[in-house]
């Protein structure tokens, strides 16, 4: 049998071997081919992912510094407005000019923004107020004025590029100032000096603003004392000065009135402008943190969750606004009618639970069964949940929140108190006043709006009712208001 078999040539066994070999060879190359055009295109899979990364990153950045530009423009001038405000109510029955200076203190100087501030008597330049200033500082400053103060009746506002600035730089030794006259019809009565930015190295535009409408404002104050005066002393025409200051006076409460109005309208306006980019960014930063536009990296997500956090907290703070602002302006439509209180009670701690489960906070209740009462429920529901939030932020883990209800006569008198850290006495007046926070050694990293009680007690005013606070420190904090009993309570 083998004989049968053909002699094979070892020449050709060769040529058939390197044939095979090229064979696989070929195979071999083209799986690489293939292969490395496949990692090709993974690679450039992987780059298209990394840009999209890189551009929601910019995305979420350019989104954190428009949230925080709103939120520094909007503190800035309620600030402001509060202030005048605030300066109007404690001065616009004041007709004695040296009371009127004594406004100038230093919560006032601490409040424009400032560490220290100067008030001197134009034609003596004798130190009316003094903030601050040593003796030394304030002697240099009276020298430089002796001879150049008659520039303050030309100029509203002192800034650095004159020579005069920086001369009471110099005698002031100070970095930053304002200066400026607190004029009297047509003539300067003060000049006016403060120093010392509380917070940015420079002085900001919006602290020039404020201190210029200050001074322009108390010159305003002074010429309506300085038109008492004149009907005051001036017998002959004392019918017409009557006449005509009780019209300035007029003028001056539409003036307030007016000034009140804006502040009402302006607060109105800017928190509706404020919604709309307020509600594209919590759109997107939604959007994104669901990951509609692609996978996000950890780092790149938990600084949207920030951003979205940050945006929440500034709705709430936008809407509280525009709730203050209707009430205020009397736009807001209370449908007072007969409730069920209990019920309202029940439906607020419900919503809250997850908070006061989260803290370890428990709720005590001393309610009767039912009781009925007259009320506006959305609003009263708000008022209950404000207060409930108010005693979650100063109540400690393992604390209590009392809500209870009292009868008397024919009204409801409700409280909710907790077993907090309480209020300090002198800051007992000021709980309801806007803006206004009370330190917080429980939570130092709750900071309020300062809104919230400001609210409460708005709608609770819009109720024709009273509520109080009663507190020691250290003790705990107890809220009480109260609403008008039903007849069939």
């Amino acid at each position: 049998m083998f004989k049968l078999l053909p002699t094979i040539n070892p020449l050709a066994g060769l040529t058939i071997l390197f044939f095979v070999a090229l064979v696989f060879l070929t195979l071999y190359l083209i799986k690489k081919k293939q292969s490395l055009s496949t990692l090709e295109k993974e690679l450039r899979h992987r780059n298209r992912i990394i840009k999209d990364l890189d551009q929601q990153a910019k995305l979420i950045i350019k989104s954190d510094m428009e949230v925080k530009l709103y939120q520094q423009e909007i503190e800035s001038e309620l600030h402001r407005l509060t202030l005048i405000k605030n300066l109007i109510s404690s001065s616009v029955q004041i007709l004695d000019k040296e009371k009127l200076l004594f406004q100038i203190d230093a919560q006032l100087i601490e409040n424009l923004g400032f560490k220290r501030g100067l008030v001197l008597d134009f034609t003596t330049l004798i130190p009316k107020i003094n903030v601050g200033f040593t003796p030394q500082e304030t002697e240099a400053v009276r020298n430089i004025l002796q001879y150049k103060k008659e520039t303050f009746k030309e100029t509203e506002l002192l800034i650095g590029e004159s020579e005069l600035y920086k001369q009471l730089k110099t005698g002031a030794q100070v970095e930053h100032m304002l200066a400026a006259s607190i004029k009297s019809r047509d003539s300067a009565y003060a000049i006016f000096l403060v120093a010392d930015p509380l917070v940015s190295i420079e002085i900001s535009k919006s602290e020039s603003e404020a201190f210029i409408t200050v001074c322009t404002y108390l010159g305003q104050c002074l010429n309506n004392i300085q038109l008492f005066e004149d009907l005051y002393h001036t017998k002959d025409d004392l019918e017409r000065k009557i006449k005509e200051r009780t019209n300035e006076l007029v003028k001056s409460l539409r003036a307030v009135e007016t000034i009140s109005k804006s502040k009402t309208d302006f607060v109105s306006s800017v928190s509706h402008e404020l919604r709309t980019p307020l509600t594209s960014v919590k759109g997107f930063s939604s959007l994104l943190l669901d990951e509609k536009f692609g996978k996000l990296p950890k780092e790149a997500k938990d600084r949207l969750l920030k951003i979205d956090t940050n945006v929440n907290k500034l709705m709430d703070i936008v809407n509280t606004l525009l709730d203050i602002s209707r009430i205020e302006s009397g736009k807001t439509e209370t449908h007072i009618t007969v409730h069920e209180i209990v019920k309202v009670i029940t439906e607020a701690t419900d919503f809250l639970a997850p908070q006061t489960e989260a803290k370890g906070i428990k709720f005590a209740f001393d309610l009767p069964d039912k009781l009925n009462v007259y009320m506006d429920k959305s609003m009263i529901e708000r008022v209950f949940i404000n207060l409930i939030n108010n005693a979650l932020k100063f109540t400690g883990s393992g604390g209590q929140i009392k809500i209870s209800c009292k009868t008397s006569e024919n009204q409801v008198i409700i409280s909710v108190a907790d077993t907090g850290c309480g209020i300090e006495k002198d800051n007992l007046e000021k709980v309801f006043q806007e803006f206004f926070t009370v330190p917080n050694p429980v939570n130092m990293g709750a900071k309020g709006s300062g809104l919230g009680l400001s609210l409460v007690k708005r709608i609770i005013e819009t109720h024709k009712e009273k509520i109080w606070v009663e507190s020691e420190a250290g003790k705990g904090t107890a809220f009480y208001f109260t609403l008008k009993l039903a007849k069939n309570g």
